[in-house]
């Protein structure tokens, strides 16, 4: 049976990477990452010398279906993203559906992910929750999404780009009523780590201009108002 592992990096701290990765990895037959220069990376302070090839938003159609016929001839083939466990918002959403159609059995080596670090971390209620992945680039759409779920009383998780941060908690002030609390995580495992709780209002006034750390944001559930 071929198999597509799942290999997990780290989300910013080396120290996290499973030293299951580095066996996986010098095991395989095939090698697929996300971005040249961090694969590269990652490969090197494992000591790895393989070569690779990439899967992002850039690969094409017929790149896919080529690399479809790949996984359904070789025998251990590893997927490692640039950050975390690959299938949370990255190419391996892609490639985990096309590994199944193809016939090839898909495990996991388990690892960091932000979204569990940041919603454990946070206090807030972590059954149920839902995870919108990256919220939409433009203002009001961005809106219109977080307006779609609030309405479900239960715990948000979503990811945020270090550059938009700052403008999604503009939109959160706006639209969040003042019960209910939110948890931003920024750089997560990273020596410079910093976490806020609090109203989305308190969080923008102190938030840093420049910042560049990946965020993760958690909304707290909406509080059931006690009978008299």
């Amino acid at each position: 049976m071929n198999r597509l592992y799942l290999v997990s990096n780290s989300i910013g701290n080396d120290a996290d990477i499973p030293p299951r990765t580095k066996t996986l990895l010098e095991e395989a037959d095939w090698i697929i990452g996300e971005e040249q220069r961090t694969t590269s990376t990652i490969l090197k302070k494992l000591g790895i010398a393989k070569p690779f090839d990439l899967l992002n938003e850039h690969t094409s159609r017929k790149e896919m279906d080529e690399i479809g016929m790949k996984l359904a001839t070789t025998k251990r083939t590893c997927l490692i993203s640039d950050s975390g466990s690959p299938g949370l918002e990255d190419p391996g959403k892609w490639l985990v559906p096309l590994a199944w159609e193809m016939g090839v059995e898909v495990r996991s080596a388990p690892g960091p992910t932000a979204l569990v670090a940041a919603l454990t971390s946070s206090g807030f209620a972590t059954s149920p929750f839902l995870f919108l992945g990256f919220l939409p680039r433009e203002e009001k759409e961005r809106e219109r999404t977080l307006k779609q779920y609030l309405g479900l009383g239960i715990t948000i998780a979503f990811y945020e780009t270090a550059y938009r941060a700052k403008h999604c908690l503009e939109t959160l002030s706006k639209i969040l009523p003042g019960d209910r609390q939110i948890f931003l995580a920024l750089g997560i495992s990273m020596a410079s780590e910093t976490s806020y709780r609090g109203s989305a209002k308190e969080i923008h006034k102190k938030f840093p201009q420049g910042l560049k750390l990946p965020p993760v944001f958690v909304i707290e559930e909406k509080k059931e108002r006690s009978k008299r």
